[in-house]
């Protein structure tokens, strides 16, 4: 059995023990605030930055740059592809928790990967978003993740689905969340 000085699938088996630890001791440490701004450029294309956040009861300082990222249509959506539209960026962010989160997870259930691959895909009908059928849902109307696990068995294959699916983005998404917009 590996050490806690040890490293699995990339994390930190002390850095995992410590964090739940503290957590244990203290759960204001686990509540996060996350932000993002956003600038409209022109058309479809608008940019993001993505810099400080809240988190472990302290505001985070470690990123000197903010990301950016660059959103954008295609061509048939009127747009220029300076960047990935909206609805693939959340696709990105749902395939890059679940895959966090299921990594993050098998390690500290001591589960061994040699290697994970992931695919999403989601289907969408405009009808809705433009109004033209009242009954066609205006956001996805299904959306299809799929993993590719080497290196573990397959009774472990289906633990790291159901660890997959703490993923905070998986649960956003698919569960009702408040969300509130205003204009100031």
């Amino acid at each position: 059995m590996e050490t806690l000085a040890k490293k699995l699938n990339g994390f930190s088996l002390e850095g995992i023990s410590n964090t739940v630890s503290a957590i244990q001791q203290n759960p204001e440490i686990a509540k996060f605030e996350l932000r993002a701004k956003n600038k409209w450029i022109t058309g479809g294309h608008n940019r993001s930055n993505i810099q400080g956040f809240y988190g472990a009861c302290q505001e985070d300082t470690s990123r000197v740059v903010p990301f950016v990222y660059d959103n954008d249509e295609p061509p048939i959506l009127l747009g220029e592809n300076k960047g990935a539209n909206p609805a693939e960026v959340i696709l990105h962010g749902l395939l890059g928790c679940m895959t966090t989160s299921m990594m993050l997870l098998a390690s500290a259930h001591g589960i061994e990967v040699s290697s994970v691959s992931s695919s999403v895909e989601a289907d969408f009908d405009l009808q809705g978003f433009l109004g033209l059928d009242p009954s066609i849902e205006k956001g996805s109307q299904q959306i299809r993740v799929e993993f590719e696990v080497e290196g573990v068995t397959e009774e472990q294959k289906q633990e790291l689905l159901s660890l997959a699916k703490q993923s905070p983005v998986y649960n956003t998404i698919l569960n009702p969340t408040d969300v509130r917009v205003e204009i100031k």
